[in-house]
């Protein structure tokens, strides 16, 4: 059988979507580099330029993570946002009234193309804006409970760590290495330290966070956001999991000393001082058990994550474990200790707010 050029199949796929579209005849096209899980192209038909998601396959199994039944709640809070008034994205429907098309195993989905710049680290009106759009987002889904984001479950936990841990020390046999064992000992106390501070926090307020709010997924035009995107991993978890995501990209040093990890360093005070000032001005920042929780939090995120990667990336030992571990330890102390300032800089932002 003759195959077809990559380009060739590419167009043929793309023209057998939009015929599930009244959009008129295909133009142009380009795949978008970014997307880890979807596959993503910028479409241009006769009546504009679109953005279009393919969710590929497995996702008719009832526990795949972008489920219809996931993906539908996540189109309605779409939806809801953008009739308040919200930078979100368009979905056109298909020429049968729905949002998301459904051709055998993958999910479709078509947005109007926004037109927009990345978010700059360098540009400080990009910082508060962000800041802003984030606290505008949780007052407006504050009071929005979509029962099947309810289900998927919280993103970090104490226990996730600790599990983490246990797999790259079994992974690198870590227990072989002597002058490695007290580091992994040390991350294990960190995972025991977390896990009672997060049952000492109490019941937190909870809404459907964005879960992945960070400079990708803003589209800004001059200094104001005219889009944000990916809605992909939308759920209902406490609000301070999503702050604390949102400090540590936003406030994190692009450019930091930690070589062997996901993240480069640890935050910056002024860019953490500072987005807690946008987001106050929209929105109350957490006090009582939310804000002891937001130390906890953003070193839960730091060692979970980090761990998870080089589980991913590093099934084997790499060549330097011990500089992995210590740049695990610089991230994981520096959270412990400066926990009790971080509680009094959020605090000292807010007296002045309200000030």
């Amino acid at each position: 059988m003759k195959r077809e050029p990559a380009s060739s199949t590419a167009e043929t796929d793309l023209r057998r979507v939009l015929e599930h579209y009244d959009l008129g005849s295909l133009l142009a096209w380009n795949q978008v580099e970014s997307g880890h899980v979807n596959e993503n192209w910028f479409v241009t038909t006769t009546s504009g330029r679109y953005f279009l998601k393919r969710r590929h396959p497995g996702l008719r199994h009832p526990d795949a993570i972008y489920h219809p039944d996931i993906i539908r709640p996540q189109h309605e809070l779409v939806i809801r946002l953008r009739q308040a008034g919200f930078p979100a994205p368009a979905l056109v429907p298909a020429a049968g009234g729905e949002t998301l098309l459904v051709l055998e195993s993958e999910c479709i989905e078509l947005q109007e193309f926004i037109e927009g710049h990345p978010y700059d680290h360098g540009r400080p009106p990009h910082l508060d804006e962000a800041a802003a759009t984030l606290a505008r987002y949780h007052k407006l889904v504050s009071s929005l409970v979509r029962e099947p984001l309810c289900d998927r479950g919280v993103l970090y936990a104490p226990a996730r760590v600790q599990e983490h841990l246990s797999r790259l020390d079994e992974a690198w046999r870590l227990g072989e290495e002597p002058d490695l064992i007290p580091l992994v000992q040390r991350l294990a106390d960190h995972a025991v330290d977390l896990q009672g501070g997060f049952a000492g926090h109490g019941e937190l307020p909870h809404l459907v966070i964005h879960g992945d709010y960070y400079g990708g997924n803003l589209l800004f035009a001059g200094d104001r956001i005219a889009g944000v995107v990916d809605y992909d991993r939308a759920r209902w978890n406490p609000r301070v999991v999503e702050l604390a995501e949102a400090l540590i990209y936003f406030s994190s040093a692009r450019q930091g000393p930690l070589k062997h990890l996901v993240y480069p360093g640890v935050l910056c005070w002024d860019t953490f001082t500072r987005f807690l000032r946008g987001y106050g001005r929209v929105l109350s920042l957490p006090e009582g058990g939310e804000l002891a929780a937001l130390p906890d939090t953003i070193r839960c995120i730091w060692l979970q994550m980090a761990l998870q990667r080089q589980e991913e990336a590093f099934p084997r030992l790499p060549a330097d474990p011990r500089a992995t571990l210590q740049e695990l330890l610089v991230l994981g102390d520096w959270a412990r200790d400066n926990g009790p300032l971080m509680v009094e800089t959020v605090q000292s932002v807010a007296e002045s707010a309200l000030g």
